[in-house]
This record gives C-alpha cells, structure tokens and sequence, in this order.
C-alpha cells in the first residue's frame, strides 16, 4: 500500500507548481490515479485540496490541511 503520512510541511506544499503538487500527492495518496486532477482552495485557516477524477464536477476526496497557530496566538485573549 502506498498511502503514508505526507511529510512536507504545509508551507512547502504551497510552494509547489500544481503540477509538482499533483505529481507530489500521487506518491502519498493510493486513490489518485494519473487521470484525477486537483484544486487547490486557500481560506482563511488553511488550504483545502480537492481531488476529482477525469470528467467529474464533484471531487471524490477533500484534504485539508490548518495554517499552524503559535502558542502566543493561543494566549491573546483581546475578545
């Protein structure tokens, strides 16, 4: 089985072309074939990657992966 914990940081990933990403996540993730394609979603918290295979509008598989917070974010109590 080829599906292992990916060991890049999320800074990292996004430093990638889409096409080094795609290229990328086929070594890490078992259900994509070389036929799927990927978006890549940034939000406020993070980013989402969404998986969709050949001819599909709705993606198979979601990724999401959290901007990383420091401990001195956690301890800014200004509500």
């Amino acid at each position: 089985m080829k599906s292992r914990s990916i060991d890049k940081s999320l800074e990292d990933l996004l430093k990638m072309s889409k096409d080094e990403l795609f290229e990328y996540l086929k070594e890490y993730e078992e259900s994509v074939k070389p036929t799927d394609s990927i978006e890549v979603v940034p939000f406020e918290h993070g980013t989402k990657i969404l998986y969709y295979h050949k001819n599909e509008k709705k993606p198979y598989k979601t990724q999401v992966y959290l901007n990383r917070i420091d401990d001195l974010d956690l301890l800014d109590d200004t509500r």
